[in-house]
């Protein structure tokens, strides 16, 4: 049933190149339901010499389509080398043929020979308004992010002596991480096309995924796994030290929290780095495009990606959740006990960094998990789109509408303004808003004193 079924796909595949689908299906059925003399026992398989003079002549450019569309075309290396022409007499008549090139393709396709294929710098899986909205989304929420994480960073440096304790040090890798997102989608919208297509087709593109596509997206990969973990042991140290307060404080007199805080760096930096060497050493999982036009791979099997980003990060998501809202209940509860106000200013501040990393990673999950879950109807719409183009474009003929509004753009640009706010998050942890407001009234004492000043010189000057 599958081969019949498989026979029924390729019969229509082929229909439009009347040569090829004369010598190509009759090769096609050879080899999926061999020819058995039953007197002799002898079986006539489908050769190796058939196969070539198929693929590489007549079929040249729809065998290479048919590949790419995953039609489980035989390889012609493994069949068995012809004793006796078969197909070769109508072969060689065949490839004299004329072949039909005379197809007009869509401005975001383009010519390969007999057949058209969507290019990688102009094809758009959303209308061009929404892909608009996303791009600029995107670079302003990447540039607003860059910007404050800089600042932060600046502000870290300035002081030193604190960046390497709890609980800066977990933040500060937050923002680094956050700096590396934000760069990777700048420098994209910088040079899109040459940083992502590797040829002119996006499906050859597809098939060889640029140096940038794989590393970035590695690196893409590392970060977002990375921002959960260091939010997660964040909540979780803060959730020992509410508590179980007699315990921390010990552990902190004894100096065993520096070895702890090593292990959680240790960690939170080793735990990625298997899903990523996976997805750098395996073809079959490698980082490549998922959205068009281009923008960060992630990795071409959404089971792979599911397990090794969306499944983890559910995990800690929800886990850190239920231990930050048992923390806080806790504080709450002691707090109306002893009649003291419930937080401090610098744990309110670290408790804003948990809410927007939260909120953050709460949104994109789900938004990347209906990806996940829509990916496979999407990638089916795409792949009939694309074969019905490949012949020519006839308007109203090929429907969009099986792609087109699978994944929305307005999602997307809430996640990019969601990442914003987390380094608004954490630069709000570093300021130190009370001797800012200190100076701030200084400079404005000293203004309001020029200012009086300047004015008395200029009205005595008058009145002489």
């Amino acid at each position: 049933m599958e081969h019949e079924r498989m026979l029924n796909a390729l019969s229509g595949f082929m229909v439009h190149f009347e040569s090829c689908a004369q010598v190509a299906l009759p090769f096609l059925c050879q080899y999926m339901f061999p020819l058995s003399d039953c007197s002799t026992g002898t079986s006539y398989s489908a050769t190796r010499d058939d196969c070539l003079m198929i693929s590489e002549g007549v079929c040249a450019d729809v065998w290479d389509l048919g590949l790419r569309f995953d039609y489980n075309l035989p390889n012609c290396d493994k069949l068995p080398k012809a004793n006796a022409p078969m197909l070769s007499t109508n072969l060689s008549t065949s490839i004299n043929e004329s072949m039909t090139d005379d197809i007009t393709c869509r401005d975001d396709f383009v010519k390969t020979n007999l057949i058209c294929e969507p290019r990688c710098d102009r094809f758009e899986q959303s209308p061009h308004t929404e892909i608009l909205i996303m791009i600029g989304s995107e670079m302003t929420a990447a540039i607003i992010a860059l910007i404050l994480s800089i600042a932060t960073i600046i502000l870290f440096i300035k002081d030193y002596k604190k960046m390497f304790k709890y609980p800066s040090i977990l933040i500060f890798f937050q923002d680094i991480d956050i700096i590396i997102i934000s760069s990777i989608v700048i420098l994209q919208t910088s040079n899109r096309d040459g940083l992502y297509c590797s040829s002119v087709s996006l499906l050859e593109t597809l098939n060889n995924p640029t140096p940038f596509c794989q590393y970035g997206g590695a690196l893409f990969h590392y970060s977002i796994i990375n921002i959960i973990l260091w939010w997660f042991f964040h909540v979780a140290i803060f959730f020992h030290k509410v508590m179980f307060p007699f315990q921390a404080n010990r552990i902190e007199k004894l100096g065993q929290d520096k070895y702890i805080l090593a292990i959680v760096i240790i960690c939170s930096m080793l735990v990625p780095l298997p899903a990523v060497i996976i997805g750098l050493s395996l073809d079959k999982v490698q980082y490549n495009l998922q959205r068009f036009p281009a923008s960060i791979c992630t990795t071409s099997s959404s089971e792979m990606w599911f397990y090794s980003s969306i499944l983890p990060i559910d995990l800690f998501v929800g886990t850190g959740v239920v231990m930050l809202i048992v923390a806080m209940w806790n504080i709450r509860k002691k707090s109306k006990l002893h009649k003291t106000p419930q937080l401090s200013t610098a744990e309110k501040k670290i408790v804003l960094v948990f809410t927007s990393v939260t909120l953050f990673s709460t949104f994109s999950l789900g938004y990347t998990s209906d990806a996940i879950a829509k990916s496979h109807i999407f990638r089916a719409a795409l792949t009939l789109y694309f074969e019905c183009e490949a012949f020519g474009h006839v308007p109203g003929q090929c429907d969009r509408k099986g792609f087109e509004k699978i994944y929305s753009p307005v999602v997307g640009a809430v996640a990019h303004f969601l990442m914003g706010v987390v380094s608004l998050s954490i630069l709000n942890f570093v300021v130190k808003w009370q001797k800012l407001k200190a100076i701030g009234g200084k400079v404005l004492s000293f203004s309001k004193y020029n200012f009086s000043k300047i004015t008395h010189s200029i009205t005595t000057e008058i009145s002489v």
